[in-house]
């Protein structure tokens, strides 16, 4: 069973990420794509992988993992500065430390250009995973420095399993239009 498997479709996003895993990591990577396609998903079972315990991961339990949330409607340098004086710890527990920056496109210009210097020269150790919705509003000295993972818009077969599995409720009719509706 693939570490992707909890990942609906996603054949590009999942070749990448498989080969990242077999010739190791790089040390960043930034996810990008339309919300709800997996992204997240993926990010924490790549994180799973590297650190060797998925279940700590997913319940957000590892020493090694960081999350970075948007406090608002944005990512504050804040949050870059506690990551920056994270990042510089030696793993507890595993060969490496994951960093996963969600809502990496909420960056105000202050923690983007704070983040630049992490990502010029990381500690060998790190990993950091930057997710994003769009890519526009992140500087392109950023995305230089990441590797491009796409996610595109899922099938409307995909996103009509997806509504079946946690919408059995509804009527065949319903569940249909809801696939339509979601657009990807």
């Amino acid at each position: 069973m693939t570490a992707f498997a909890d990942v609906p479709e996603q054949a590009e996003a999942k070749r990448l990420l498989e080969a990242a895993l077999a010739d190791g990591p790089a040390h960043a990577y930034l996810f990008h794509g339309p919300r709800g396609v997996g992204k997240r998903t993926a990010a924490r079972a790549f994180a799973g992988v590297l650190l060797g315990d998925r279940r700590r991961v997913d319940a957000g339990t590892h020493p090694d993992l960081r999350v970075i949330e948007a406090l608002g409607e944005m990512i504050r340098i804040d949050a870059i500065r506690e990551l920056r004086r994270d990042l510089h710890m030696r793993p507890f527990e595993s060969d490496r430390r994951v960093y996963l920056v969600h809502r990496a496109h909420l960056m105000n210009e202050d923690a983007a250009d704070a983040l630049l210097k992490d990502l010029e020269e990381p500690p060998s150790y790190a990993v950091i995973v930057l997710i994003a919705d769009d890519l526009g509003p992140l500087p392109d000295t950023i995305l230089s420095r990441c590797q491009l993972v796409p996610f595109r818009r899922l099938s409307e077969k995909a996103i009509r399993e997806l509504v079946d599995a946690r919408a059995p409720h509804l009527d065949d009719g319903s569940r249909a239009a809801l696939a339509r509706v979601a657009a990807g």
